[in-house]
C-alpha cells in the first residue's frame, strides 16, 4: 500500500486559493483558516483614498485622541499618558463627524485579498488585508482594522475603489469608529502578519527600528501613488465606463 504523501506548503496554498475562488472558503462570518500568500493578478499603477475627497482632511494627527494617530507617532494610553508605544500605520475618519459607524472603505490599489476574519476581542476586530504588486515588483500588504463587516472573498482579486468593507470600532468597543489602516513590506507579511494576521506589538518596548522593519508609512504610499491629485471613487467609475 502507497504510503499517503502530503501535500507541501505550496500546492496546501494552490489548493486554498482555487477554494477561495470556488466560494467554498468562508470569509463572511467567523475566522478565516488561513492566510493565502499568493500574489495579486495586475500591478498597482495608482492609489485612491479609502473614503472622502481630501487626504488632509481623513489623517489622524493625535493631538485628540479621537482623530487618530499618523505612523510611528507616540501612542496615548487612558491609563497612562503616554503610554511609550510608537502607532504603526496611520488612522483616518471624519473629524467633523460624531460617529463615522457605517462609512464605505474603499481599497486604495489593485490588489488580491489574502485574509479577513473577525478578531472577536483582538484589538484589530474585523480586519481584511490585501496583496498589492507595486510598478518596481516590490510586494506590500495593506490591512483594513476595526471594521463592521467586510465585503470581500480570500483569494479574489480586486480593483482600486472596490468596496472593502464598513467603518466601525469593532476590536475597541469603547472607542471612536475609525480606520486603521496599516501596510507590511513582504518581510513584516512573512514574518508576523502570516503567523497572526492581528499581529501588533504594544508597549514602550517597540522601537522604531522594529516597526520601520516590518511595516511601511500608508500615508506616503497613499500620496506617492494618488494619480490626478487625489482621485475620487466617482472619478474612478467614470473612468471605467
Amino acid at each position: 500500500m502507497k504510503a499517503e504523501r502530503k501535500l507541501t506548503r505550496r500546492e496546501f496554498l494552490k489548493v486554498a486559493s482555487s477554494l477561495a475562488g470556488l466560494g467554498l472558503l468562508p470569509s463572511l462570518e467567523g475566522e478565516a483558516p488561513v492566510v493565502l500568500d499568493i500574489l495579486p493578478e495586475r500591478t498597482a499603477a495608482f492609489s485612491v483614498l479609502p473614503f472622502g475627497n481630501s487626504l488632509d482632511a481623513i489623517i489622524g494627527n493625535g493631538t485628540n485622541p479621537n482623530t487618530g494617530y499618523t505612523h510611528l507617532q507616540p501612542t496615548v494610553d487612558v491609563h497612562y499618558q503616554p503610554d511609550g508605544g510608537l502607532h504603526i500605520g496611520a488612522d483616518f475618519n471624519r473629524h467633523d463627524v460624531e460617529d463615522d459607524s457605517g462609512t464605505p472603505l474603499d481599497l486604495i490599489m489593485d490588489g488580491v485579498c489574502v485574509f479577513a476574519g473577525d478578531g472577536i476581542y483582538r484589538d484589530l476586530g474585523k480586519i481584511a488585508i490585501f496583496c498589492h504588486r507595486l510598478p518596481d515588483e516590490s510586494l506590500i500588504y495593506s490591512r483594513f482594522c476595526h471594521m463592521g463587516s467586510w465585503n470581500v472573498q480570500i483569494g479574489q482579486n480586486y480593483r482600486a475603489g472596490d468596496l472593502v468593507g464598513l467603518m466601525d470600532h469593532s476590536g475597541r468597543p469603547n472607542g471612536r469608529s475609525h480606520l486603521h489602516l496599516d501596510i507590511a513590506n513582504r518581510r513584516g507579511f512573512s514574518e508576523k502578519i502570516m503567523p497572526d494576521p492581528w499581529w501588533y506589538p504594544h508597549g514602550p518596548a517597540v522601537r522604531e527600528q522594529l516597526i520601520q522593519r516590518f511595516f511601511v508609512d500608508p500615508i506616503e504610499i497613499i500620496r506617492t501613488y494618488l494619480r490626478q491629485g487625489e482621485l475620487s471613487r466617482k472619478e474612478l467609475l467614470m473612468e471605467r465606463k
